[in-house]
């Protein structure tokens, strides 16, 4: 039981990284060596005993002999000062290494799921797996190579020697090492109910204060400072009372195995002095396996110290498994060779559901939109206008039918390769807290600054970023609180402009906008007609009168499709809601 309880620990943090792995042998080579070295000295000092108690002033060389094994005694000692200082160096730049592997893992791992799981999982919870995680992995790591290897290995080196030098004594050592372990991971065992759900709460807390501060606007606005104490304090409550139950649990199970070690000892310094009554260990021998297994003793009741605090970290590992163990849903063909040239679109009998709902988002959709035109979409909310631009983003892959680029299923490309060629400037617009020009040219790798500021000319961002002190060197603050609600908009097309994507998108990117912000980005699209393929989702139809296209669609399907004039001559839908919207 025991045996495959910790096989199955090895496994699950191994699993994390070959680093790990590597860490680990290297560990028991150099550790077991390590440990025998350390049995070096006290065999020394039990000759030295020996040696003194044999001692004959007459002839003194028994004398000279001990002089030799003091010498001996000495340089043992500094050899293993030696190897200690040489296998930490190793160990702590190979620990050192393991976390910065699995740390870019998890994070390359979170970048590339799928949109879906991020809207399905809180930030501060997956950041808290992340960090928190991270952090006791390494401190595992180092319980693990600086005390748990050491102890198991002295604890069989032990048990070798003692079988060695005398049998009776390995026999009680072999008696009380097993009850020890059992005693430990079934009182640990124990404890783990209360360790997970304290692992559980303590994520909720990070989760909740996460959304509290990335909200602050909000939680001032509406002055709901104590809601969110309160909320944030109910998971405390809950993580501080797991906590209490988790040292209760803990302490309770350390007596025992501390006073099951002392019996140990005591039963060990008997059986030692009726051998040396009997006259079957000398004195020397005495002081050899008294010390040998008082070391062995401690360690282990150190153990029990190191396994408590080696459980502590295993709920935050099994999280961040979970993380690592995810896979995405849209699948990538990063070997593919496929290009988009023009950015021509097709949506063929296209069907879509998303998970957990009854009714389809898109029903056997049909449009297509040359390369280089304008196309717009228009409809009540929940039509299914945001569902077409995921979809052509894939963060969603189609149920049925087929989304064509250039005439080739968008499956066919990369994902780095379609999502290069599409940009999107959406409602609401993610900014970075760096420079403006930074945000410009995110994506872009090196961008010329007269690329950039071109780009910002075309998306007229360049007229107030002029009157910043800095310029393009402002930065412009967490999610470009420093800005205006037009400005952003205005930084978001620049970036798009800049990338020359052969598809651009508005995603109703004028529809919380002040008149003067809507004008310039009026302006801004434009400028962009006959340059790319531009499909915009426009909740004010003043947008779209010029459009070459437009798809109405309502509840998921396509009702209507023409150009402005030819719409509102058909007196369907759309003239209705287009009239409708005049009357506001």
């Amino acid at each position: 039981m025991i045996f495959r309880y910790v096989l199955e620990k090895y496994r699950n943090i191994t699993r994390l990284s070959d680093e790990i792995k590597k860490l680990f042998k290297m560990a028991l080579i150099v550790g077991g060596f390590f440990e025998i070295i350390k049995i070096i000295p006290t065999y020394i000092f039990k000759e030295i005993i020996d040696g003194m108690v044999a001692y004959d002033p007459a002839t003194g060389i028994t004398a000279k002999l001990v002089f030799y094994l003091i010498a001996g005694y000495f340089a043992s000692f500094l050899a293993m000062t030696i190897i200690e200082i040489i296998a930490a160096r190793y160990r702590i730049a190979q620990i050192r290494k393991s976390e910065t592997d699995i740390m870019a893992k998890a994070f390359k791992k979170l970048l590339s799921l799928d949109i879906k799981y991020h809207e399905d999982n809180n930030t501060g919870i997956l950041i808290s797996k992340v960090i928190k995680g991270g952090s006791k992995i390494v401190d595992l790591l180092f319980q693990i190579v600086d005390r748990t290897f050491p102890i198991a290995l002295q604890t069989l080196i032990t048990l070798a020697t003692l079988l060695f030098v005398n049998v009776e004594m390995s026999l009680l050592f072999i008696i009380f090492v097993p009850i020890f372990l059992f005693l430990l991971i079934h009182s640990n065992m124990a404890t783990q109910k209360s360790r997970e759900k304290m692992h559980y709460y303590h994520d909720e807390y990070a989760g909740a204060i996460t959304q509290s501060i990335a909200n602050i606007r909000t939680v001032k606005n509406f002055g709901n400072e104590a809601h969110e104490e309160r909320k944030s304090e109910k998971y405390l409550s809950k993580y501080a009372h797991y906590l209490d139950m988790r040292t209760r649990y803990g302490l309770r199970g350390r007596m025992f195995e501390d006073i099951l070690v002392n019996v140990a000892r005591i039963c060990t310094l008997a059986l030692s002095v009726w051998l040396m009554i009997k006259m079957q260990i000398t004195a020397g021998m005495l002081v050899f396996i008294m010390t040998l297994t008082e070391k062995a003793y401690i360690n282990l009741s150190q153990l029990s110290r190191v396994y408590y605090n080696m459980q502590d970290s295993e709920p935050s590992i099994d999280r961040f498994n979970s993380i690592k163990d995810e896979t995405a849903k849209i699948k990538d063909n990063p070997d593919s060779k496929t290009q988009i040239m023009t950015g021509d679109v097709d949506f063929n009998h296209v069907s879509f559901k998303y998970e957990n709902t009854a009714s389809h988002a898109l029903k056997n959709v049909n449009f297509s939109i040359p390369s280089k035109s304008v196309a717009a979409f228009v409809g009540r909310s929940g039509s299914g206008k945001s569902t077409v631009i995921k979809l052509l983003l894939r963060q969603f892959d189609v149920n049925s039918g087929k989304i064509k680029i250039d005439n080739a299923d968008i499956r066919d490309y990369s994902l780095k390769n379609l999502r290069k060629n599409i940009a999107v400037v959406s409602q609401d617009v993610e900014l970075f807290n760096e420079t403006i020009a930074d945000n410009i040219a995110y994506g872009i790798e090196n961008a010329p600054m007269k690329d950039i500021v071109s780009a910002a000319k075309m998306a007229h961002a360049d007229i107030f970023i002029k009157k910043f002190r800095k310029g393009y060197n402002t930065t412009i603050g967490e999610r470009g609180v420093r800005l205006s609600g037009g400005q952003k908009q205005r930084i978001a097309i620049a970036r798009a402009i800049l990338r020359k994507p052969k598809i651009l998108i508005f995603d109703e990117a004028t529809s919380s906008l002040d008149s003067e912000s809507e004008k310039y980005i009026h302006k801004s699209i434009f400028n962009l007609i006959g340059k790319t393929t531009l499909i915009i989702i426009a909740h004010r139809f003043s947008t779209i009168e010029h459009a070459d296209k437009i798809i109405l669609l309502d509840n998921g399907e396509v009702k209507e499709i023409g150009t402005h004039s030819e719409l509102m001559k058909k007196r369907g839908i759309f003239s209705k809601l287009r009239n409708l919207q005049r009357l506001e």
